[in-house]
């Protein structure tokens, strides 16, 4: 057999490839929105996909199914019920599908969605056993599917479903059966995702903190109010439709200065993609500031409605069209373009912004100075328990980001923000400059710095 897993690193998606080199057939489970990967390495090992499996509908990311779908004319599966509104092909519960010594059963798995299966593979050639799972979003390395994106009306009864999938319909393997998730760390899928891609069932059993809670404990623990990023259901309609066009988006382009400014007046969302320090010394008027990284879509997702125009600035080419093709993954397909730095801006006399840089050594003597100063820590619950400075107020970012969040002071106030190294705190400080707060400050170093130099208090 022949086995491959990817991963899209930021958003955290995993996607197999699995064939059968004597017979060269090979089908793809759970294809990301770029699809040349799995084209060029069937190529090379000289397989070609005769199917498409999609473990149910995801909410996170674009999906690259009807893509992959129309490029190798290979049919496309989905659990039966499953709500999408073109052609594809229903696998019922107990369904079989082989690739030469490749044997894959199907077993529905409802509770992260209400049509979620799990496929078991059995590599024939080396015996009649199961050897491994794919639980999509039923069990991931270290937690489980999130229960609610059927809806609020649906949530008892996911929770219910989640539970008897995880200890019935997976109770029937033995624990050294692998398993391989369709995401791991950094998916909003699930809480607390171990950076680990693959483990066990009986690893799973015995450290995964769901797996050996009684119903009503479970139920307590999951029924959580999750957060949903703002592309969520923007990707859920996506990738309902199965639109293909969407894979063939024209290039990106650099724009012009006279470009920019027309975007500007037409009020595009500006996403500057560079480090902290080059867009605090000047950005364009109203910019975000995500700096590029794996997780660059994430926090994006967190930000900005999917619907909506954006213009990147980064500091190379590059970086821009990497920073697009996760974007567009993460289904944001609207970029008009890209501009390099700001200088052509700046030189054709155009306004900038800037946003204040500050040493943890300049904030200690501003709080010796100024009894009024608001230092706005933007980290995590759990980050904020480890150790904070005395003064501060907490406010973690997601919270922050919330439209219809106040911050109840004066929009004069005199405010530093702080996360653990400068990254959130700057996208933080851009989000508040764009609210219209004059004085906002980014300490870069962050509570790392502070720690450092200071301690704690």
């Amino acid at each position: 057999m022949f086995f491959r897993q990817f991963k899209v690193e930021g958003l955290g998606c995993l996607s197999y490839l699995i064939g059968c080199p004597k017979t060269g057939q090979a089908f793809v489970i759970d294809p990301k929105f770029d699809i040349q990967e799995y084209l060029d390495v069937a190529r090379r090992e000289r397989m070609r996909i005769v199917g498409i499996i999609e473990t149910h509908l995801h909410a996170d990311h674009v999906s690259g199914a009807p893509a992959l779908r129309e490029e190798t004319g290979a049919p496309l599966y989905f659990g039966e019920g499953t709500p999408v509104s073109y052609g594809v092909s229903y696998l019922k519960d107990g369904a079989i599908l082989t690739a030469g010594s490749v044997k894959m059963q199907v077993f529905f798995t409802p509770g992260h969605t209400p049509h979620s299966i799990t496929i078991a593979v059995t590599d024939l050639s080396r015996g009649p056993m199961v050897q491994l799972l794919l639980t999509a979003d039923l069990l991931f390395v270290g937690s489980v599917g999130r229960p609610d994106l059927a809806g609020e009306d649906q949530m008892e009864r996911q929770i219910s479903n989640l539970y008897r999938s995880l200890h019935e319909i997976l109770g029937q393997f033995e624990d050294p059966v692998e398993i391989y998730p369709a995401h791991g760390e950094g998916s909003a899928c699930g809480q607390g995702l171990s950076s680990k891609t693959s483990s066990t069932l009986g690893y799973e059993r015995g450290a995964n903190p769901f797996f050996s809670l009684e119903f009503e404990a479970f139920k307590d623990r999951i029924s959580i109010i999750f957060r949903h990023p703002k592309n969520f259901f923007h990707v859920i309609q996506t990738n309902r439709r199965g639109d293909t066009s969407l894979h063939h988006l024209s290039p990106l382009v650099p724009l012009s200065v006279h470009e920019i400014r027309q975007s500007l007046e037409d009020h595009v969302v500006v996403v500057d993609l560079r480090e902290a320090s080059c867009f605090g010394g000047a950005h364009l008027p109203g910019s975000i500031n995500i700096g590029f990284s794996a997780f660059s879509a994430s926090w994006l997702a967190d930000i900005v409605d999917p619907a909506l125009p954006l213009v990147l600035v980064a500091s190379t080419e590059r970086e821009a069209k990497e920073a697009a093709i996760m974007f567009y993954r993460a289904g944001y397909h609207h970029i008009k373009g890209y501009c390099t730095g700001v200088m052509g801006w700046i030189l054709s006399g155009g306004d900038t912004g800037f946003l204040p840089q500050i040493s943890v050594h300049a904030l200690h003597h501003v709080l010796k100075k100024y009894e009024d100063h608001l230092v706005l820590d933007v980290r995590t619950k759990e980050e904020w328990e480890e150790g904070r400075i005395a003064s501060a107020v907490h406010l973690p970012i997601h919270t922050l980001l919330e439209e219809t969040f106040d911050l109840s002071v004066s929009r004069e106030a005199h405010i530093s923000v702080l996360c653990r190294s400068g990254y959130r705190s700057n996208i933080a400080a851009s989000i508040l400059k764009s609210r219209g707060y004059s004085h906002v400050y980014s300490v870069i170093g962050g509570m790392t710095a502070w720690k450092r130099v200071f301690g704690e208090g």
